[in-house]
């Protein structure tokens, strides 16, 4: 069964840096694509009229993205939606349909529709499928597949889905683990030498653990392993720069958890090195 492919659109450049990112992944794996159009009614009265006039808006803004969609030459199966509702919760819903769902990121304006920006950390969160944000610049080449390694099971499944992408593609994996001693302000003499080796050796066995099993799987697979002094928002964008695409996982969904998608992942997306997925737990 070919996978399904949801793709956020509002007629902006980022949004269609994402469509065109989303159309060619699609054609080179076989998948079907839904674009999806939200026009937010947090803004509008709740009058049949605005509500009919907001609609008819969305409708003719998925027509437009839906023709410029055929226009790169996408010739897949090709569908969309043009709803009224709230962006994250008309999001979640379409994604327990999706085996992934695309986002452009914007810089934060709140008009247009453009909720796939600065929204997409809660989209992310709330998504029942992995979710890829898609920076601007998306359409520069890149070298390898980046995902971070904590040893949470959050963790694992980020690598299990890097290690299928970086197979797909073809290019490196790099595994990066990072890590930064303790530091209570005026106790820092307290961290010896030998202790910080031993946290060394520990972030060794740790990234050891996490990328076991990946050569029987992908014999021809390249693996490297990063292991970086570094708080690790830092360390994944240093990384990733310059990659294909950059892989962390979400802590899952459940309670209010579902909109708390944990500091790192929340911060790699403000930053977006580069594409970024994040898979769920």
């Amino acid at each position: 069964m070919s996978e399904k492919y949801l793709i956020g659109v509002d007629g902006s450049e980022q949004s269609r840096v994402a469509l065109a990112w989303g159309l060619a992944r699609a054609t080179a794996r076989g998948a079907s694509v839904q674009l999806v159009h939200v026009a937010d009614d947090s803004f509008l009265s709740e009058s049949v009229a605005f509500l009919s006039e907001a609609q008819r808006a969305s409708e003719q803004m998925l027509e437009a993205e839906t023709a410029y969609a055929r226009s790169l030459g996408f010739a897949g199966p090709l569908e969309g939606v043009a709803v009224v509702g709230h962006p994250i919760a008309e999001l979640e819903e379409a994604s327990k349909r999706a085996d992934l769902v695309i986002l452009g990121a914007h810089g934060g304006s709140r008009f247009a529709g453009s909720f796939f920006g600065t929204r997409a950390v809660k989209v992310a969160a709330a998504a029942h499928c992995p979710v890829a944000v898609i920076p601007k610049s998306a359409s520069e080449p890149g070298t390898g597949v980046v995902v971070g390694i904590d040893g949470s099971d959050a963790s694992r499944r980020a690598i299990a889905y890097a290690a299928e992408e970086a197979s797909r593609r073809e290019v490196p994996l790099v595994a990066v683990y990072a890590w930064m001693p303790p530091l209570t302000p005026g106790l820092e003499y307290l961290w010896s030498e030998e202790l910080v080796e031993s946290q060394r050796t520990a972030a060794e066995e740790a990234i050891a653990i996490g990328t076991a099993g990946l050569a029987s799987r992908y014999p021809d697979l390249e693996v490297r392993r990063e292991i970086l002094q570094s708080p690790p928002v830092a360390a994944l964008v240093q990384a990733a720069e310059g990659a294909e695409l950059l892989v962390v996982g979400s802590r899952g969904r459940g309670g209010i958890s579902r909109l708390l998608l944990g500091s790192v992942s929340h911060g790699v997306l403000q930053a977006l090195p580069c594409p970024v997925i994040v898979t769920r737990a």
